[in-house]
């Protein structure tokens, strides 16, 4: 039988969208894409322009992370509008998140580069602590991950966990490496956060990635210094640090000269 006209061989879509004619098989297999028109004699399938754009769009939300089944149940509509966005936004912050850690990653030594951020809005579970010095402060830490992982409370994966240190002196030239106080900030989900969580407002910063040792993070926080007097910013909360390097065995090694810190510090503009 001659081809239906105005329709297209199965082998023309594949090449069109640039997959092969199993996937198309495989996408019918599983109620996604159904070809136009099939002959019963030969089996043949024959497929429409919509079909080439109803399968444009299952490659791109399949590029865009989802499963097949979210996929159909967005095409065909099984989930509110409203939903559906929420979830492709989540997606997409997580994504950008991942990306940007792997550039802080980049970092070489001695770069000092300043970068004007926006932070998200986090909600946090807290625990301040009076250390006395690095590795005071890293036990501490360590056990108020013991205690909300033994909660059952589920850590966020929307933002990384960050240390807050309540020291105006630190844009000040004084960087403490003993007797300071730290605030470790586990982000928490909203839907599961207990009442104590503390929430961190959505806001411009300032942030250096520091390559080097804990002790020479100085160094970083008069980058930071120099450069909100420079614009006449002026800070608007204490200074946060992320700490992005850990080895195999989860350990940080305060005098790991490989090791990156990103430092920020909330700013509001000059108005």
């Amino acid at each position: 039988m001659a081809k239906p006209e105005g329709l297209f061989y199965i082998r023309e879509i594949a090449a069109a969208c640039g997959v092969s004619i199993n996937a198309l098989r495989f996408y019918e297999a599983k109620q996604l894409l159904q070809p136009a028109y099939r002959d019963p004699d030969s089996g043949y399938r024959y497929y429409s322009r919509e079909d080439l754009l109803r399968l444009r769009a299952i490659l791109g939300l399949k590029d865009a992370g989802l499963s097949l089944p979210e996929v159909k149940d967005y095409l065909d509509g099984h989930k509110r509008t409203e939903q559906k966005i929420a979830e492709l936004e989540e997606r997409r912050e997580l994504l950008s998140r991942a990306i940007e850690d792997l550039k802080i990653r980049e970092t070489a030594p001695g770069d000092l580069t300043v970068y004007e951020i926006v932070l998200p809005e986090r909600l946090c579970l807290c625990r301040t602590i009076q250390a006395r010095n690095g590795e005071h402060a890293l036990t501490a830490i360590g056990e108020f991950y013991d205690e909300l992982i033994r909660s059952g409370i589920p850590i966020s994966r929307a933002w990384p966990e960050f240390c807050e240190y309540p020291d105006d002196g630190l844009l000040q030239g004084e960087f403490k490496v003993t007797d300071f106080v730290v605030t470790a900030c586990l982000p928490v989900d909203k839907k599961t956060a207990p009442s104590e969580a503390v929430l961190y407002p959505s806001g411009g910063a300032v942030a250096v990635n520091y390559r080097g040792g804990y002790y020479g993070l100085g160094e970083a926080y008069e980058a930071l210094r120099r450069y909100i007097a420079l614009r006449e910013y002026t800070p608007a909360g204490y200074a946060q640090e992320i700490y992005l390097e850990i080895d195999a065995k989860g350990s940080v090694r305060l005098d790991d000269a490989g090791y990156i810190t990103r430092v920020l510090v909330p700013v509001n503009e000059k108005v």
